[in-house]
């Protein structure tokens, strides 16, 4: 979700040194797809978790649906849909790390009740 939710030009950045196209941004959230679906069987992902995965890959949906130019360096600053992508990666980012930071604290609760 980092590279998903960065600024362009880190996005773009990114694509250079890796030598690879824009699609490939869309690629690496459709292996996060696959292991949140696994994590959902094994319950270590909420079912509301993934649901927020979902929605950013709606999002991704209207990229790739996209004319030939959005995959350009340029439509990574210039096209809607790839804006409205970040954003929901943005949002759905914050909201599994909050989700994520307050599991973390209650187990850390509970870790340390076990040891009185």
């Amino acid at each position: 979700m980092d590279l998903l939710s960065a600024e362009p030009n880190r996005q773009a950045a990114y694509l250079q040194a890796a030598g690879v196209g824009a699609e490939e941004i869309l690629l690496q959230l459709d292996d996060v797809l696959h292991v949140a679906r696994a994590r959902v069987g094994d319950r270590s992902l909420s079912h509301e978790e993934y649901l927020l995965l979902q929605s950013v890959n709606g999002r991704a949906n209207s990229v790739s649906e996209g004319a030939e130019p959005i995959w350009t360096e340029v439509a990574l600053e210039e096209a809607v849909e790839w804006r409205e992508l970040r954003a929901a990666a943005r949002v759905a980012k914050a909201a599994l790390e909050r989700s994520w930071s307050q599991k973390f604290d209650v187990a850390s609760t509970f870790d340390a009740e076990d040891s009185w």
